[in-house]
């Protein structure tokens, strides 16, 4: 009677300091979820600052298109003025052209004016064609006809320097009138390009952000997520301590095994590139590489995440101690939620689904329950498995 009454008393006794590790770990669980809320807001916060910043560059970048429409329509006025004044210069030209033929046509009837004049080298003298009238009447129209030469010809020599003055004016006016419509359509197009590759800059701003936020997104997964995953450890821990089974549970010291085949790509802990927490291990190898529980234990979750891809999560109670694995990126699953594995049990096989570069296991490893960001209770699994 008394060893019944011992044996009993044991178990009664083992039985509630295993409910007592399961309240005591989800008290720790529910604190860490209230720190984990601030710490989150930090991501939110950050979040919220990326979207004002991309709202601004969004907006900068907008005004910069309207700028750039507006410099390409004075471009485009610019190049129809100087087709324009391209046309109107060749008409110059051929105005120009006349004059200088006009020119060349006064400047013949001058010199034979002057040859006229001048006979065998030496100048006839208006007086002696004036005392060569053989009467009053000839004298006259002799006059009248001298008269008359000279009067064409002043006409004609200042009909030329008008013509030429007019030729020289209208060529500056022309020869200015285009390069200030080059210089004008040069300093447009070099603003057009500045303005082009202000632009250019804005959208890789932009990118870099929109890179940013999606980097922020990625350290941590959507909140809903985080409760579902929280919800299902405490009701796996529930049902677990309600229909407890000291024969089920794992009460003697079992080593944690290599859940999968390959070489660490990415250790634990803060990340030299970016200084971003990393709470497990990455195990890269081929695609469908078999993964393996790490310990015996329960399925609480098995899922597909947008960022951890397809997922399982397991609790496991090893010498009244309760431990959580998580493996991630995997091509598939085949296990269940509230199933119970074996260690060494395949459970999936290795992946590159959700937010992942490359085929590999993404393991983490908890004392305790899951925690999310920042993942307070992750342990360095390579320090526990065998």
């Amino acid at each position: 009677m008394k060893r019944k009454y011992l044996r009993t008393t044991m178990i009664l006794g083992t039985a509630f300091l295993l409910i007592t590790s399961y309240t005591e770990s989800y008290a720790h669980a529910t604190s860490e979820r209230q720190f984990n809320t601030k710490q989150s807001l930090s991501s939110e916060q950050q979040l919220s600052k990326n979207d004002r910043q991309q709202d601004v560059a969004i907006n900068r970048i907008k005004s910069s298109e309207k700028q750039i429409e507006k410099i390409k329509r004075s471009v485009a006025d610019k190049q129809s003025k100087l087709v324009e004044s391209e046309a109107i210069s060749e008409s110059m030209k051929d105005q120009i052209d006349r004059l200088t033929k006009q020119i060349s046509i006064r400047d013949k009837l001058l010199k034979e004016r002057i040859r006229s004049i001048y006979i065998n080298g030496g100048a006839i003298s208006y007086l002696d064609v004036l005392l060569g009238a053989d009467s009053f009447g000839n004298f006259l129209d002799r006059l009248f006809a001298l008269k008359l030469i000279t009067e064409t010809d002043n006409k004609i020599l200042t009909a030329q320097e008008k013509d030429k003055k007019d030729q020289v004016s209208k060529q500056k006016i022309l020869k200015q009138e285009l390069i200030n419509l080059k210089n004008g359509l040069a300093d447009l197009k070099k603003l057009e390009n500045d303005l082009l590759q202000k632009q250019k800059d804005q959208k890789n701003e932009l990118a870099l952000l929109r890179k940013e936020a999606s980097k922020i997104k990625e350290k941590s997964m959507d909140k809903k997520e985080e409760k579902d995953i929280v919800k299902a450890q405490t009701s796996s821990a529930e049902n677990r301590a309600s229909t407890l089974s000291l024969k089920k549970l794992s009460l003697n010291k079992s080593d944690f095994i290599n859940p999968t085949q390959g070489y660490i790509s990415s250790g634990f802990g803060n990340r030299s590139f970016d200084n971003s927490f990393h709470p497990g291990i990455d195990i890269a190898n081929s695609e469908g590489t078999p993964v393996k529980a790490a310990a015996d234990g329960v399925v609480f979750r098995a899922y597909q995440s947008s960022s951890y891809g397809n997922t399982v999560m397991v609790s496991h109670q090893i010498d009244g101690k309760l431990y959580t694995t998580v493996y991630a990126h995997l091509n598939a699953y085949n296990v269940s939620t509230g199933e119970r594995v074996t260690q060494g049990q395949v459970i999936g096989g290795m992946g590159n689904t959700g937010e992942s570069f490359g085929s590999h296991l993404h393991f983490e490893l908890y004392i305790g329950p899951w925690t999310p960001p920042p993942h307070k209770g992750a342990v360095n699994p390579v320090s526990y498995i065998q």
